[in-house]
């Protein structure tokens, strides 16, 4: 046997012998490692994919509400009576919320009015000619002030799977102080609406909530 055999020998009884219990430990500390790094980083673009997201949504929501005020001069705000400025909150999907089935983290004046008679969906509105689910109530479809829609296919959640939720209240109510503001938002991650529901003049979204300014009330 020549001396490259010989030098050859041990290796290939090492590669038949397999990897030693050290070895294996040390893959196992190295995709450890490599695994706590990118999982972080992984989970921080798919947060700022579904904020960017919620983002989209919001102006694209906004957008078919204020077409909606172009066409009747009004803004969603019809209860089931066919009476105009009566509802304080729209929410978003094709699931009314209801006070035993709150979607949100936390308890708070917004969940009030939209599980109440105060609250009514979006798509009563924007999709589909029925306030609170009330064909009888149905905003004009003729003549120079009228519904034109559907404004929307159906409005989506947000993309952790809750309501965006739009604040009608202060496009009528006449507060001097309060309800300055039509708000349109999601509650973002920590899934509480943070934002205060007085919506002042200087009230802005908060902590995570992600929204827009439809109309400001002099």
């Amino acid at each position: 046997m020549g001396e490259e055999s010989k030098m050859a020998q041990p290796n290939r009884e090492r590669a038949e012998q397999g990897f030693t219990l050290v070895e294996i430990v040390v893959v196992i500390a190295v995709v450890l490692l490599l695994t706590g790094i990118a999982v972080p980083m992984i989970s921080g673009y798919v947060e700022d994919g579904r904020r960017a997201r919620a983002q989209s949504e919001v102006k694209t929501l906004a957008a078919s509400a204020e077409l909606f005020y172009a066409n009747t001069s009004l803004w969603p705000a019809r209860d089931a009576a066919g009476t105009d400025n009566r509802l304080f909150v729209l929410t978003s999907g094709s699931t009314a919320v209801t006070a035993a089935n709150n979607p949100w983290l936390a308890t708070h004046a917004w969940i009030t009015w939209a599980g109440g008679a105060q609250g009514d969906l979006m798509n009563n509105h924007l999709t589909f000619n029925q306030p609170k689910g009330t064909a009888a109530a149905a905003y004009p479809m003729t003549g120079e002030v009228a519904w034109r829609g559907p404004y929307s296919e159906g409005t989506p959640l947000d993309p952790w799977g809750r309501p965006y939720i739009m604040l009608v209240r202060s496009a009528w109510d006449g507060n001097a102080t309060n309800y300055k503001r039509v708000m349109l938002l999601s509650a973002g991650p920590n899934g509480r609406i943070d934002t205060l529901q007085q919506a002042r003049s200087t009230d802005d979204f908060r902590v995570d909530d992600i929204g827009i300014i439809l109309h400001q009330r002099q």
